[in-house]
């Protein structure tokens, strides 16, 4: 009877380690220094939501970005009309980071979305990509 139940046991146990073991690839696992090594090995639908909420969550974070680098300039400079005097350079380089860290985090946010669109078809249950 104990050797029942130890082999009872060792099949739980087995059954939750095989359990875990399915669920990595999980959108909270994907880290920017593992995705590549998560969509080399991806292979089920669920593989393919989790990353393609992986890079959701970076068009999103890109954008806010963005939006952060406007807000800045914008609260530092309110628009006054045509400024003149020792201020002006240092005015035009803020506007010109601004626009240029806006421009490369929107273009960021535009290449994370388009991933997560791959990866949203690649996880539908049809086997989008195959």
């Amino acid at each position: 009877m104990l050797r029942r139940k130890s082999s009872l046991f060792v099949a739980i146990v087995a059954s939750m380690i095989v359990g875990a073991w399915s669920g990595m690839g999980m959108a909270a696992d994907i880290t920017p220094e593992n995705v590549g090594t998560m969509a080399s090995s991806a292979k089920t639908a669920d593989d393919y939501a989790a990353l393609a909420n992986y890079y959701d969550a970076q068009a999103k974070a890109a954008k806010e970005r963005a939006d952060d680098a406007k807000a800045q300039y914008n609260t530092i400079h309110a628009p006054k009309g045509l400024r003149t005097g020792a201020d002006t350079e240092v005015i035009t380089t803020q506007r010109v980071f601004m626009k240029r860290s806006a421009a490369h985090y929107n273009a960021l946010a535009d290449q994370y979305a388009k991933m997560a669109e791959m990866y949203h078809k690649l996880a539908k249950p049809a086997g989008g990509g195959q």
